[in-house]
């Protein structure tokens, strides 16, 4: 009996993925700029999740392009919660900043560990690792949503520096 194969070779699917993730990217621009985007990024790491969980239920082509779905997901993780975290730290923001920036080491150990799990279980059920890193960003935004504006982000009647937003700032960039 022959091998089945998927009717797209796995190279085509990863371009396919960059093209979601690109187009996603200006989509979700756009929708931040009329949304805020900590409840975006709620939004997406949910839906980031349940495909991962329909990955895992479904180790066929389906699951495949849940994956590769998975695109349209992150392409405004990122730099949404580098904005979202950095907004009202004032003085500390480098210092917040160097935090973040070092967080991306997660980035490069996640798959090993979700490698890790692919050869000892399956590549479906290995799916278990990116769907928590998405809980936990989801819980992020969650967080940031239900807290109150004032100790988040710096408002005048808190004491706290703000954000004066890119209408307001003044002096050069350096």
């Amino acid at each position: 009996m022959s091998a089945r194969t998927f009717p797209s070779s796995p190279p085509s699917l990863l371009q396919v993925s960059l093209l979601v993730f690109l187009g996603s990217r200006f989509l979700m621009t756009w929708v931040i700029g009329r949304v805020r985007a900590t409840k975006v990024l709620a939004v997406l790491a949910l839906l980031a999740v349940m495909l991962c969980a329909f990955a895992m239920s479904s180790p066929n082509l389906a699951g495949v392009l849940a994956g590769v779905a998975l695109s349209f997901c992150l392409s405004l993780m990122f730099p949404t919660i580098y904005g979202v975290a950095l907004k009202g730290l004032g003085p500390a923001t480098k210092f917040g900043a160097a935090g973040l920036v070092m967080a991306i080491v997660g980035g490069a150990i996640m798959p090993l560990v979700q490698g890790k799990l692919v050869d000892q279980t399956s590549a479906a059920i290995s799916f278990v690792v990116p769907a928590a890193c998405f809980a936990v960003v989801g819980l992020y935004a969650l967080y940031d949503l239900r807290a109150a504006p004032g100790s988040v982000r710096g408002s005048a009647e808190s004491g706290l520096p703000g954000d004066a937003g890119p209408s307001t700032v003044t002096g050069s960039a350096a």
